[in-house]
């Protein structure tokens, strides 16, 4: 693999999907309705518990630009004069000079000139000359004496200030205010809570899949693990799946199969003709399938890949070598443990049944199967004795080709014993499910065996992927690179792989 891919795309940062970003924030939105929810609850129930009851008490003013008199009239150029001179009242009773005198005057222990100037807020009524002083306080009776205060002081402010040519009357006293303020602090901090809680988890969301490091799209396979794509394969349901059942996504698709759709079925005519196309080229028979990690869909590609080239009039022998949880038996409908017993690669392996007998054809697929239920202690053994390579060297000579299904390369060794006995390796990536590093890796210990790494089947693709590869492709000709639609699930475990054969068959979804 060439290094010098990753090197570059190291020294120019992090790549941003932004298409992948959006899918992720639309796939998420549950999460951010709950953290919404719980954001909204915690900052009502936080500004209901420290909120503080108040009280304000009120003083209208008036302005006028001279001194009123009953025999003249008042022109509407008075009236602008008054409105601009408001603003300047304004300045004047919320002043310090005025704080200090109402501090002092208005009986209340305790008090300071700062806590008086906190307490006023000034205004005007939109195009008057009326000017409105709220005091608000703690305290019914405090913000009523300090409204009381600033009457009987505020002329002699206003007096000092040499303001002779105009004048400043009260137009409305005020009164002692009997209920409290209403308080909008918890909807505010509802408000600010919800708002902050989705802030942080679209934050949170946005750079953990941003330092997941997974395969995001078909282009980064090339750039990241200069490996080709042979097909690309998007998750989608059965035909005439109820979209409200599980296993319309979850239960493993057959190209077979009437509910697959045409879509599907030309994807693995598509594939199949490209593996074709390499045996002919370099003479390959025995074809492994592999992937980094369990859940990728290695067996599923496996067995469709077997069932296109058997359709195409070709001798095809499908073989289970994943000893540890195997699982083509439960895909293909043989669930049946007695049936299946003696049909699998170990007790040929093991000599406890012949390869005649072991090997079985399966009439509604077309294909010769080499697989059964049960799982084995110790895999690796096995897979390394003269006897495997015995037996892929006599069906190497028997059937057109060979299909091998593996254990996940990146969780145990078996996948690159087997490589040793293989013409060629076919890798299954699943989008956005391992980090690049883990794919790289078991790219790397796959390729120190005899099997020539042919290329990839980049699984499970998003519909947002599969419109961005087209629009790729519309514009630049790559051979070898198809596109189309499929969808399985693969669920199972490597942590105990000692389970009888019935739970391999309950676990094993691949």
């Amino acid at each position: 693999m060439d290094n010098r891919k990753n090197s570059a795309r190291a020294q120019n940062g992090i790549e941003i999907n932004v298409a992948y970003l959006a899918k992720i924030v639309l796939t998420k939105w549950w999460v951010f309705l709950l953290v919404g929810v719980f954001g909204v609850s915690s900052g009502f129930l936080t500004g209901e518990l420290t909120k503080a009851p108040t009280y304000t008490s009120s003083i209208s003013f008036v302005v006028a630009n001279r001194p009123l008199s009953t025999e003249e009239s008042y022109s509407s150029s008075d009236i602008n004069a008054s409105i601009t001179m408001a603003n300047t009242y304004k300045y004047i009773l919320s002043s310090r000079t005025l704080c200090e005198k109402v501090a002092a005057t208005c009986g209340i222990p305790d008090i300071t000139v700062e806590y008086v100037r906190k307490a006023i807020a000034m205004s005007t009524v939109s195009n008057t000359n009326i000017i409105v002083m709220d005091i608000k306080t703690n305290s019914s009776a405090k913000s009523y004496n300090l409204a009381v205060s600033v009457i009987e002081n505020f002329g002699s402010v206003v007096e000092k200030a040499g303001f002779t040519n105009s004048t400043l009357s009260v137009c409305e006293l005020p009164n002692v205010p009997v209920n409290p303020d209403a308080n909008i602090s918890g909807i505010r901090y509802a408000v600010i809570g919800g708002f902050a809680g989705i802030v942080i988890s679209l934050i949170a969301i946005l750079v953990s899949n941003l330092m997941k490091d997974t395969i995001q799209s078909v282009e980064e396979i090339g750039s990241r693990l200069d490996i080709n794509v042979l097909g690309v394969v998007s998750k989608a349901y059965r035909k005439n799946a109820k979209k409200n059942k599980k296993s319309a996504y979850d239960d493993p698709i057959l190209m077979n199969n009437r509910t697959a759709g045409f879509a599907f079925i030309e994807t693995y005519k598509a594939l199949r003709t490209r593996v074709e196309a390499l045996s002919a080229k370099h003479k390959y028979k025995v074809f492994i399938v592999s992937s980094t990690g369990e859940g990728e869909g290695k067996t599923t590609v496996a067995t469709n890949i077997a069932i296109s080239l058997a359709q195409n009039g070709r001798s095809v022998l499908l073989i289970d070598a994943d000893l540890r949880k195997p699982s083509i038996c439960k895909m293909l409908g043989l669930t049946n443990v007695k049936e299946n017993k003696g049909h699998g690669l170990p007790d040929v392996i093991l000599d406890t049944g012949s390869f005649e007998k072991a090997i079985r054809y399966i009439e509604k697929h077309k294909i010769f199967l080499l697989a059964g239920t049960s799982a084995v202690s110790e895999p690796t053994e096995l897979l390394s004795t003269t006897q495997m390579e015995r037996i892929i060297k006599a069906v190497r000579s028997e059937f057109d080709f060979v299909i091998i299904d593996t254990a996940p390369a990146g969780v145990v060794t078996d996948a690159s014993i087997i490589t040793n006995y293989a013409d060629a390796l076919i890798m299954v990536i699943r989008e956005d499910q391992l980090p690049v590093a883990k794919i790289r890796s078991a790219l790397v210990d796959l390729s120190n065996g005899k099997a020539q790494i042919i290329g990839c089947v980049y699984n499970n693709v998003t519909p947002t992927s599969i419109k961005r590869l087209y629009s790729h492709y519309s514009r630049r000709n790559v051979n070898g690179r198809y596109g189309y639609e499929y969808g399985y699930g693969y669920r199972y475990s490597y942590d105990n792989y000692g389970d009888s054969p019935d739970q391999a068959d309950d676990e094993n979804e691949d």
